[in-house]
């Protein structure tokens, strides 16, 4: 099934479960940004969407996804058509991606040279603290919105190559900071490339 009539739906079924995809239909959330010495005050619409990436897996480099084994059930098409598997781990994820969305104003965003993204710590089933991470893109979206892309998110298994948290975390914006950059058209530079 294709990942916006999912969402058009508002579930997907997997084995005869309903699993409720509701809280995937983008949040829009207000975020504020104070004055500077530069700039006035405003306050920004952050319209999200998430897309299918945010419950699925896809196959590994090389490889193919074995609906046959795995369920035909599970099969979500993404935005470019290729199919992905629905995850169990990354949907009971995704029901805290709405709230985590709405408090990214005291977070800051890791540049990873393709977009921006976001670790937050989170507890897990055991315990555990873990990293959950947050892929996404942000552009203009109208005169005083923006819009946010959730592209991926999942938390990275430890050993799993992969981009993970930068050691010297010197490639880092805060959230309000790069909004407001991006509002204004202004470029987003990693902070760690000047540095030497």
């Amino acid at each position: 099934m294709k990942w916006v009539s999912c969402i058009s739906q508002g579930f997907i079924e997997v084995s005869g479960q309903r699993y409720d995809l509701s809280h995937m239909r983008g949040p829009t959330f207000e975020l504020a940004i104070a004055a500077t010495a530069r700039f006035p005050a405003l306050t920004l619409r952050i319209e999200v969407e998430f897309t299918s990436h945010c419950v699925s897996f896809g196959p590994k480099e090389g490889e193919t996804l074995d609906f046959d084994a795995l369920g035909q059930d599970r099969r979500i098409l993404d935005h470019r058509q290729v199919a992905r598997a629905f995850c169990f781990d990354r949907y009971r994820w995704s029901l805290s991606l709405p709230t985590l969305v709405r408090t990214l104003d005291g977070h800051f965003c890791n540049f990873t040279g393709q977009g921006n993204w976001l670790v937050i710590r989170a507890i897990d089933d055991q315990g555990r603290e873990v990293d959950y991470e947050i892929y996404f893109r942000l552009r203009r979206h109208d005169k005083d919105a923006l819009r946010m892309v959730v592209e991926s998110a999942y938390v990275r298994a430890l050993g799993t190559p992969g981009p993970g948290v930068p050691h010297d975390r010197k490639g880092r914006i805060r959230f309000q900071v790069m909004a407001a950059k991006v509002f204004r058209g202004e470029p987003l530079r990693d902070p760690s490339h000047n540095r030497r």
